[in-house]
Protein backbone atom coordinates (compact mmCIF):
# COMPACT_ATOMS: atom_id res chain seq x y z
CA UNK A 1 0.00 0.00 0.00
CA UNK A 2 0.97 3.11 -0.92
CA UNK A 3 0.90 6.77 1.82
CA UNK A 4 -2.21 7.37 0.10
CA UNK A 5 -5.05 5.16 -0.70
CA UNK A 6 -6.52 5.37 -5.02
CA UNK A 7 -9.89 5.70 -4.38
CA UNK A 8 -11.40 5.19 -7.76
CA UNK A 9 -14.06 2.88 -9.43
CA UNK A 10 -14.93 2.68 -12.89
CA UNK A 11 -13.55 5.99 -14.36
CA UNK A 12 -14.53 8.21 -11.26
CA UNK A 13 -13.42 8.79 -7.78
CA UNK A 14 -15.51 7.67 -4.82
CA UNK A 15 -18.03 9.37 -3.46
CA UNK A 16 -17.38 11.65 -0.32
CA UNK A 17 -18.80 9.77 2.84
CA UNK A 18 -20.05 11.91 5.84
CA UNK A 19 -16.67 12.06 7.80
CA UNK A 20 -14.84 12.73 4.77
CA UNK A 21 -16.83 16.31 4.30
CA UNK A 22 -16.13 16.38 8.37
CA UNK A 23 -12.93 15.98 8.08
CA UNK A 24 -12.95 18.48 4.56
CA UNK A 25 -14.88 21.77 7.00
CA UNK A 26 -12.24 21.10 9.98
CA UNK A 27 -9.24 21.86 7.08
CA UNK A 28 -10.92 25.41 7.45
CA UNK A 29 -8.65 25.89 10.10
CA UNK A 30 -6.35 26.22 7.78
CA UNK A 31 -7.25 29.95 7.29
CA UNK A 32 -7.02 30.52 10.39
CA UNK A 33 -2.93 29.66 10.92
CA UNK A 34 -2.46 31.36 7.26
CA UNK A 35 -3.72 34.60 8.25
CA UNK A 36 -1.42 34.25 11.50
CA UNK A 37 1.49 33.73 9.29
CA UNK A 38 0.87 36.51 6.60
CA UNK A 39 1.53 38.86 9.03
CA UNK A 40 4.64 37.16 10.19
CA UNK A 41 5.78 36.39 6.73
CA UNK A 42 5.31 40.13 5.51
CA UNK A 43 6.56 41.86 8.88
CA UNK A 44 10.08 39.75 8.06
CA UNK A 45 10.47 38.84 4.10
CA UNK A 46 8.30 41.70 2.75
CA UNK A 47 4.90 41.70 0.70
CA UNK A 48 5.84 40.57 -3.01
CA UNK A 49 7.98 37.60 -3.11
CA UNK A 50 5.67 35.42 -0.62
CA UNK A 51 2.80 36.72 -2.45
CA UNK A 52 4.13 35.36 -5.75
CA UNK A 53 5.55 32.45 -3.99
CA UNK A 54 1.93 31.87 -2.50
CA UNK A 55 -0.35 31.96 -5.93
CA UNK A 56 2.45 29.52 -7.30
CA UNK A 57 1.98 27.29 -4.56
CA UNK A 58 -1.37 27.60 -4.76
CA UNK A 59 -1.45 26.81 -8.49
CA UNK A 60 0.64 23.28 -8.30
CA UNK A 61 -1.77 22.68 -4.93
CA UNK A 62 -4.60 23.19 -6.80
CA UNK A 63 -3.64 21.38 -9.58
CA UNK A 64 -3.46 18.27 -6.71
CA UNK A 65 -6.87 18.14 -7.15
CA UNK A 66 -7.05 16.19 -10.62
CA UNK A 67 -6.29 13.10 -8.66
CA UNK A 68 -8.32 10.67 -6.18
CA UNK A 69 -6.96 9.92 -3.07
CA UNK A 70 -7.48 8.76 0.58
CA UNK A 71 -9.55 10.92 3.00
CA UNK A 72 -5.91 11.74 4.68
CA UNK A 73 -4.36 13.37 1.98
CA UNK A 74 -7.33 14.91 0.67
CA UNK A 75 -7.54 16.52 4.19
CA UNK A 76 -4.06 17.74 3.74
CA UNK A 77 -4.51 18.90 0.21
CA UNK A 78 -7.87 21.12 1.44
CA UNK A 79 -5.32 22.07 4.74
CA UNK A 80 -2.94 23.34 2.16
CA UNK A 81 -5.30 25.22 -0.20
CA UNK A 82 -7.29 26.88 2.68
CA UNK A 83 -3.59 27.86 4.67
CA UNK A 84 -2.25 29.16 0.78
CA UNK A 85 -5.19 30.78 0.12
CA UNK A 86 -5.24 32.68 3.74
CA UNK A 87 -1.98 33.73 3.22
CA UNK A 88 -2.26 35.41 -0.59
CA UNK A 89 -5.78 37.15 0.61
CA UNK A 90 -4.30 38.58 3.55
CA UNK A 91 -1.04 39.74 1.78
CA UNK A 92 -3.05 41.23 -0.49
CA UNK A 93 -5.17 42.92 1.79
CA UNK A 94 -1.89 44.40 3.10
CA UNK A 95 -0.60 45.37 -0.11
CA UNK A 96 -3.36 47.20 -1.56
CA UNK A 97 -3.88 49.68 1.19
CA UNK A 98 0.00 50.59 2.15
CA UNK A 99 -0.15 51.28 -1.96
CA UNK A 100 -2.43 54.46 -2.64
CA UNK A 101 -2.61 57.47 -0.26
CA UNK A 102 -5.29 58.05 2.41
CA UNK A 103 -7.76 60.07 0.13
CA UNK A 104 -8.16 56.45 -1.41
CA UNK A 105 -7.47 53.64 0.56
CA UNK A 106 -10.86 52.85 1.43
CA UNK A 107 -11.64 52.91 -1.73
CA UNK A 108 -8.90 50.50 -2.54
CA UNK A 109 -9.98 48.00 -0.06
CA UNK A 110 -13.65 48.40 -1.09
CA UNK A 111 -12.40 47.30 -4.50
CA UNK A 112 -10.77 44.48 -3.00
CA UNK A 113 -14.14 43.45 -1.12
CA UNK A 114 -15.68 44.29 -4.14
CA UNK A 115 -13.70 41.68 -6.29
CA UNK A 116 -13.57 38.72 -3.52
CA UNK A 117 -17.62 38.71 -3.52
CA UNK A 118 -17.45 38.87 -7.54
CA UNK A 119 -15.31 35.56 -7.05
CA UNK A 120 -17.83 33.94 -3.97
CA UNK A 121 -20.38 34.37 -6.95
CA UNK A 122 -18.72 33.16 -9.91
CA UNK A 123 -16.77 29.87 -7.86
CA UNK A 124 -20.12 29.12 -6.42
CA UNK A 125 -21.67 29.22 -10.05
CA UNK A 126 -19.14 27.30 -11.36
CA UNK A 127 -19.53 24.71 -8.80
CA UNK A 128 -23.04 24.47 -9.01
CA UNK A 129 -23.51 25.10 -13.20
CA UNK A 130 -20.42 22.56 -13.51
CA UNK A 131 -20.54 20.03 -11.07
CA UNK A 132 -22.83 17.47 -12.46
CA UNK A 133 -21.59 17.80 -15.70
CA UNK A 134 -17.69 16.97 -14.85
CA UNK A 135 -15.94 17.59 -11.60
CA UNK A 136 -12.78 17.88 -13.50
CA UNK A 137 -13.98 20.98 -15.28
CA UNK A 138 -15.26 22.22 -11.77
CA UNK A 139 -11.26 22.20 -11.00
CA UNK A 140 -10.34 23.37 -13.79
CA UNK A 141 -12.50 26.54 -13.28
CA UNK A 142 -10.55 26.77 -9.64
CA UNK A 143 -7.09 25.94 -10.94
CA UNK A 144 -7.67 28.78 -13.75
CA UNK A 145 -8.55 31.07 -10.94
CA UNK A 146 -5.22 30.14 -9.47
CA UNK A 147 -3.28 30.85 -12.62
CA UNK A 148 -4.49 33.99 -12.80
CA UNK A 149 -4.06 35.00 -9.43
CA UNK A 150 -0.75 33.92 -10.40
CA UNK A 151 0.09 35.99 -13.29
CA UNK A 152 -1.76 39.12 -11.80
CA UNK A 153 0.65 39.17 -8.69
CA UNK A 154 3.64 40.29 -10.76
CA UNK A 155 1.53 43.61 -11.92
CA UNK A 156 2.20 44.60 -8.80
CA UNK A 157 5.73 46.38 -8.75
CA UNK A 158 5.85 48.28 -5.85
CA UNK A 159 6.93 46.86 -2.64
CA UNK A 160 5.58 48.24 0.40
CA UNK A 161 7.14 46.92 3.82
CA UNK A 162 8.79 49.83 5.26
CA UNK A 163 7.91 52.24 2.48
CA UNK A 164 6.91 55.79 3.75
CA UNK A 165 2.68 56.12 3.23
CA UNK A 166 1.70 58.80 1.48
CA UNK A 167 -1.26 61.06 3.55
CA UNK A 168 -2.87 63.25 1.56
Amino acid sequence: KQWYQRRVRGDRCATLSQDDLWMLSVSALGSLVGCMMAFFITNKIGRLKPLRVGTGIQVGVMALLFMCFGKFYLFGVASLIKLTNAIVVMIIWIIIPESFPTFIRSTATGLINSAGKCGAVVGTAAVILLFYVSHFLVISVFVAAAILTFGMSFVLKKETKDAILADT
